[in-house]
């Protein structure tokens, strides 16, 4: 009996161990598919850095890229992408308020100068927001 059962254990734990470990593995997969995106798009500017010889943004998105690699989650890359939709809000609100403060003063030039800056920053609030829902999409 007991010969039988040390000969059954190793084998089934040998069946096991490829089930066992590879579940982290789908998981990972799974968990950091907006943090592979993420280092791919930062692996893409690095290599255009290095192609101009520009050291200083190199060491900059180098150090960018071994914070994705150490610390990112789908839920942090989500979390970054609505705080950016969150500063975009404000800027725009911000923008409005120096129009209506200069269209208050009757300044034709200035007013056309804050338009052209409220019209900027509601672009990019659209292009966050659009970044935002993307990466929603892909989870």
């Amino acid at each position: 009996m007991k010969r039988t059962f040390f000969r059954v254990i190793p084998a089934m734990v040998l069946v096991a161990m490829p089930v066992v470990f590879s579940q982290p593995v789908l998981a990972a997969e799974t968990v950091d598919s907006l943090c592979k995106t993420k280092a791919e798009h930062i692996q893409k500017q690095l290599r255009i850095a290095k192609e101009y010889g520009n050291e200083h943004r190199v060491r900059g998105l180098e150090k960018s890229l071994e914070g994705v690699r150490q610390h990112c989650s789908n839920e942090r890359v989500i979390e970054d992408a609505e705080e950016d939709v969150s500063e975009s809000m404000e800027e725009v609100r911000e923008r409005q308020a120096e129009l209506a403060e200069a269209q208050q003063e009757g300044d034709m030039d200035d007013i056309r100068k804050r338009s052209e800056k409220l019209e900027e920053a509601v672009m990019e609030l659209k292009e966050h927001q659009n970044e935002l829902e993307s990466l929603q999409n892909k989870q």
